[in-house]
């Protein structure tokens, strides 16, 4: 009995050390994390040459994986991933876990009397506008895709990071290792043309800045003549690829662990107000240049937009910006997620709270949800459909090359916090782009005002090129429109004629090259200093 009640007593003690010692997480406090700025100098300098960040099909990055999966689940995301949200694949004859479904276009949403969902008219709001810019896939394309997936023409591209890609085409590549003044360590390449033909005083810095969910990668699938990073190195550019934090190559801190939530605590305004300046400081200072051209694209246009018209500094440090589908109103988004995910939407509640505050990782069921099952249901293939970048910024790949879709979605998604998500979905509600809501407490505490502040577009006194399209899902015409008269020097306003172009389209159409590339690096050329 004695013996009994010992064991008794050390499991209860063990209990009690545990809940004395263990960090306690609150799965649903979207708050402030401020961390102390005494760590900057524990990291140690890296050679601007060594490959720091390994692919991450490496060995050294399977086993930090498999050390953070025995990091408590609570730790990790602070929820329950395989719990339903608001759809899932219903079979026939299963039980509806939330009362009756009401299916629309592919579209199953659990809806009855506990559920937000009340009428088919709340899904149509969501996915009509998205669902209407579909409709032209063909037959034919629908067959490619399946049989570019079965074939993998282009399997040493599938699994290659941004430095094997570069070297395969003969192109040199430095891979140089920054640290911001918060802590994370970012990565941005460098390449070089295969023949240099101008002196490196005369050879202006080109700066790429790649978009929502994406890395360096982006710039450099489509291959040599195609991709806009190889293009302007043969142009004789200096050209320099940035990853943010959280993106495939940008997953290191001075002292936060990726497989924590506390390193996915920061927004679009932490990568704009210091990952930004972090890089195009090194970039000016390592190519010795004092003014350089910035090109973005999707959320590139973003944190560059929130920068300029914050720190008037920089803006001296800029030739000229080149915003490929910017995304700074979102009044009129087409992207069922953004619609999901803005506050004023019936699904907010449940999303927001199923998404968590860490990595942006959603399940199968959530990609379902925000429009994976309409994928299925038009285009017909699950790799496609089962995307994450696809199934947010459009599936419509009709106006790629067959064997490139593949190598994308091996590609992307390369990583984002939930918070740069939940900004956008913020600024749906918004008259326009303000710095990241925590709600009316926090937000005296922090900005001293119960709205977050509003970034000001008048204040982004920069020379700019807009490049935007019709079909595009995430920067619609006319919030394109709108930025353009705000914006106080727009030098060159081009909507893209191509049919069908859509927002991914300016990254990896094959028609991107003759219609959008050609055009920037003759304005390049014609705005050199």
């Amino acid at each position: 009995m004695r013996a009994i009640y010992l064991l008794l007593c050390i499991t209860l003690l063990r209990g009690t050390a545990g809940s004395i010692f263990r960090r306690p997480y609150l799965q649903d406090l979207d708050g402030l994390i401020v961390t102390p700025l005494d760590y900057y100098d524990q990291v140690p300098a890296k050679h601007p040459n060594i490959n720091y960040h390994r692919d991450s099909s490496s060995e050294e990055t399977k086993e930090r994986d498999d050390k953070s999966r025995d990091v408590p689940a609570s730790y990790r995301s602070g929820i329950d991933w395989n719990a339903p949200l608001l759809s899932a694949v219903i079979n026939q004859g299963d039980q509806m876990p939330y009362g009756d479904v009401i299916a629309w276009q592919g579209v199953q949403i659990a809806a009855g009397p506990k559920s937000p969902v009340t009428n088919k008219k709340d899904i149509e709001r969501i996915f009509i506008d998205a669902y209407q810019t579909m409709q032209h896939v063909t037959e034919e394309d629908k067959t490619k895709y399946h049989e570019a997936f079965n074939k993998l023409t282009r399997k040493e591209d599938v699994n290659s990071n941004a430095t094997e890609l570069i070297r395969r085409h003969n192109y040199k590549v430095e891979e140089h290792i920054v640290k911001t003044d918060d802590g994370y360590i970012l990565t941005l390449f460098r390449i070089q043309p295969r023949e240099v033909t101008l002196d490196i005083k005369d050879r202006p810095a080109v700066f790429l800045m790649h978009g929502l969910l994406g890395s360096a990668d982006d710039w450099l699938l489509m291959g040599p003549e195609k991709s806009l990073a190889y293009l302007l190195a043969d142009a004789g550019y200096d050209v320099w690829l940035g990853n943010i934090r959280g993106s495939r190559y940008s997953r290191h801190h001075v002292s936060k662990h990726v497989s924590h939530p506390d390193f996915w605590r920061f927004s679009i305004d932490e990568i704009a107000l210091h990952d930004l300046p972090t890089m195009i400081d090194y970039v000016l200072k390592y190519s010795k240049q004092e003014k350089l051209f910035y090109v973005g694209h999707s959320q590139g246009t973003t944190a560059f937009f929130a920068l300029t018209s914050s720190r008037p500094e920089y803006r001296e440090k800029i030739a000229m910006m080149f915003a490929m589908a910017p995304m700074v109103y979102m009044n009129h988004v087409r992207s069922p997620l953004m619609r999901m995910i803005s506050p004023s939407s019936r699904f907010y509640e449940n999303l927001h709270t199923e998404l968590g505050h860490g990595e942006f990782k959603p399940t199968k069921e959530v990609v379902h949800t925000i429009g994976g099952n309409m994928c299925k249901k038009e285009i017909q293939c699950e790799f496609i459909c089962s995307n994450v970048n696809f199934v947010v910024a459009g599936f419509d790949t009709s106006d790629m090359e067959y064997d490139l879709v593949p190598v994308i979605v091996r590609h992307l998604p390369a990583g984002a916090s939930t918070r740069q998500i939940k900004q956008y979905g913020q600024a749906v509600d918004s008259e326009g782009l303000r710095k990241y809501d925590y709600g009316s407490d926090i937000n005296t505490m922090i900005y001293g005002q119960h709205q977050p502040p509003r970034y000001n577009m008048t204040e982004v006194k920069v020379p700019v090129a807009l490049y935007y399209s019709e079909e595009d899902w995430l920067a619609h015409p006319k919030d394109v429109e709108r930025l353009h008269a705000e914006l106080p020097d727009v030098r060159d306003l081009f909507k893209v004629p191509t049919e069908h172009f859509s927002h991914m389209d300016f990254q990896f159409s094959k028609h991107a090259p003759q219609v959008v590339y050609k055009r920037l690096i003759e304005s390049i050329k014609n705005h050199s200093y």
